[in-house]
């Protein structure tokens, strides 16, 4: 039994995806007749965000703007409906780079080589079992109703985009894994076998498309070598650029957090100890798909969640640690970024046996 997958990377505040993801996931919506402008709203997108389909942006807008698409369309399998109609500009040059293959095992290697291009939230694998393979991706956000879409779709645009190359022979996917719950209703289990024309297994170990080994070799419909090569020539150097803005954003990041720890985490500050002006702060950051908002609100959120699960502090005394005005304020803003209250968060984590710490005086929200 071999495993094929990359080292491991640890999750991290920060994670970006590709912009073209989020604007298919606004266009999908449209189609769809969604009130888009209440789910950018909802998801507070600035009205330039998603500008550049080649740009990068912060992972939690695509979250925020799926949850709240979920809720909105009141369809529980938004993410898999919306694979239906992906396709391979949406995933930059990676998708083309996948098109130019010879068989599914390079678009298979391909997608593990270079899939830092498209996101930062997700990893994919491959397992080998006795006569199959396991293509499986894991998504690493804390967000069950994010996770859950983000799997759903992406295991759905592999079947649709990558799966439909394959130039002969019948379909290859045997059965689809899933490591969430079945939907609530019994009745869309159909519906998930008829967009993955396969039996679709819940509460598995892995999420995963299980393909027979000799799919793996079959020829897809348009092999092009060397435009393979060119494009992954153009894929190194893209990565090679995104290491550069990586290290200053990790400069920015580990600055800003020393800063917040000393309650003095304003623009400014952070300017001056990077040694530019404001100015030239806000163009470096909007370059690398960031703002100074970003970085302060992803830190501030990392060290509430730190204190919620690591000590017994109450609420109102978390709050005034991270300088809000008041608990109403740091509960209003914690839910919109989290998606749940710090009450709920910490209790959460209390289940998981996260809490730690002795017990304060005092109530949680």
């Amino acid at each position: 039994m071999t495993d094929h997958k990359p080292p491991d990377n640890a999750p991290e505040a920060g994670d970006t995806v590709l912009a073209s993801l989020l604007l298919h996931a606004i266009n999908s919506a449209d189609a769809r007749g969604l009130p888009v402008d209440a789910m950018r709203e909802a998801a507070g997108l600035p009205p330039t965000l998603s500008a550049d389909p080649g740009g990068r942006v912060a992972a939690r807008y695509l979250e925020r703007l799926v949850c709240a698409g979920v809720k909105l369309a009141r369809d529980p399998l938004l993410g898999l409906h919306m694979s239906e109609h992906a396709s391979p500009t949406g995933f930059g040059v990676l998708g083309y780079i996948r098109q130019s293959c010879a068989t599914l095992q390079e678009v298979i290697d391909m997608t593990i080589r270079y899939e830092v291009l498209v996101s930062d939230i997700g990893r994919t694998t491959l397992m080998r079992r006795p006569g199959v393979t396991l293509w499986c991706w894991d998504c690493k956000t804390d967000n069950p109703l994010f996770r859950r879409q983000a799997t759903e779709y992406l295991l759905g645009c592999w079947r649709t985009i990558q799966i439909r190359m394959l130039n002969t022979g019948p379909h290859p996917v045997l059965r689809v894994l899933l490591r969430h719950a079945p939907p609530a209703e019994p009745a869309l289990i159909r519906e998930y076998e008829r967009i993955f024309g396969c039996p679709v297994l819940f509460n598995q170990p892995v999420s995963a498309l299980v393909l027979p080994n000799s799919a793996l070799t079959r020829p897809l419909a348009h092999p092009d070598a060397a435009l393979q090569q060119v494009l992954e020539q153009h894929a190194l150097q893209l990565i090679d650029r995104r290491d550069q803005a990586d290290s200053f954003l990790s400069r920015a990041r580990a600055q800003l957090l020393s800063l917040l720890q000393q309650g003095q985490g304003s623009r400014e500050a952070l300017a001056r100890i990077m040694g530019m002006s404001s100015r030239s702060l806000h163009r470096q950051l909007e370059r690398e798909g960031s703002s100074y908002r970003e970085l302060h609100d992803e830190l501030r959120l990392d060290m509430a969640k730190r204190y919620l699960a690591q000590s017994r502090e109450p609420i109102s005394g978390i709050a005034l640690r991270l300088h809000f005005g008041g608990s109403q304020s740091f509960v209003r803003w914690f839910r919109e970024l989290a998606g749940e209250t710090p009450g709920q968060y910490r209790e959460g984590k209390k289940e998981d046996g996260g809490l730690a710490g002795k017990p304060s005086a005092g109530t949680a929200a």
